[in-house]
């Protein structure tokens, strides 16, 4: 049976999963990843980003909320209710997690009109704490115990790490075509040999703490197709798979190639990055999806 209520609250989970893990790439790029001569020139255009990305977080964390209340609630009388807001925030385990989730909002928000510096700061800080946050609500939650603390550090972590490896590939993406101009060449590269190391690091996390937390809500490997959860899950680990196999030939085939075959190498990265953003976004999709199914 169709629920227009879950399939909004599916599309509420996608942009705002999207706007935060964008957030992320696009400041960590502009605040220490890209040199200066890069950025400078682009800071009106990433501001406006920042801000777009900014507002959409705030407004899709109000739209879980209201879709949770009404879930919770009477249906779709209940999500334009502000008292059942405040019956799921104060009497639930997902209203526990999410009025930090809120507030980290509102910080986002408040940190747009900072000077540049201090503002990048606090988006970082603050929106990596949000996507971390994410960790304590869906199907990580539903344990109690260390084995439930676990649960949900490992999967705050995991989001926390794929949210940097999906939202470093527009501004990486970027990069690569800068790589095309002869004056901002050095520049470029030296943002793609410093987002190689954390990029490393990040893939790494997302790998093994999302084998972990596969293993800790069902206890094995998604093999039964016939359960729509399972068939998700297991969609997306294909495609996380998929993405992984690009990384790794972008990193070790493509990027050694650079001295000696310039134009090929570049365009064979520039297209491998934005597969991987294809697939970054089925993953997204996914995700959002099979949150609403049961773990079985």
């Amino acid at each position: 049976m169709i629920d227009p209520m879950a399939d909004v609250l599916i599309g509420v989970r996608v942009v705002h999963f999207a706007a935060a893990m964008l957030l992320l790439g696009v400041a960590s790029f502009a605040a220490f990843i890209a040199p200066t001569e890069l950025v400078a020139p682009r800071r009106r255009l990433v501001r406006g980003m920042e801000a777009l990305l900014v507002l959409l977080i705030a407004l899709t964390s109000v739209a879980w909320l209201a879709l949770e209340a009404g879930a919770a609630g009477k249906g779709w009388s209940d999500v334009l209710a502000p008292s059942t807001w405040l019956t799921v925030l104060s009497a639930t385990d997902f209203g526990s997690a999410w009025v930090w989730h809120l507030a980290l909002s509102m910080v986002l928000v408040a940190a747009l009109p900072l000077p540049r510096s201090l503002r990048l700061f606090v988006l970082l800080f603050s929106d990596g704490l949000l996507l971390f946050s994410l960790g304590f609500v869906g199907h990580a939650a539903m344990q109690a115990g260390l084995l439930g603390l676990g649960h949900r550090l490992n999967h705050a972590l995991h989001v926390l790490a794929a949210g940097f490896w999906v939202g470093s590939l527009l501004p990486l993406l970027a990069c690569l075509v800068a790589l095309n101009r002869a004056a901002l060449r050095a520049s470029a590269t030296r943002a793609l040999l410093r987002f190689s190391g954390l990029g490393h690091i990040a893939v790494a996390v997302t790998i093994l703490t999302g084998l972990a937390d596969t293993l800790l809500t069902l206890g094995h490997l998604p093999l039964d197709w016939s359960s729509p959860y399972q068939a998700l899950f297991a969609t997306k680990l294909a495609l996380v798979v998929l993405m992984l196999g690009i990384a790794l030939g972008n990193r070790y085939v493509l990027t050694p190639r650079l001295a000696a075959h310039p134009a090929d190498a570049r365009r064979g990265l520039i297209i491998g990055t934005i597969a991987e953003l294809v697939l970054g976004a089925g993953v997204i999709v996914l995700v959002s999806a099979f949150a609403t199914f049961d773990p079985v």
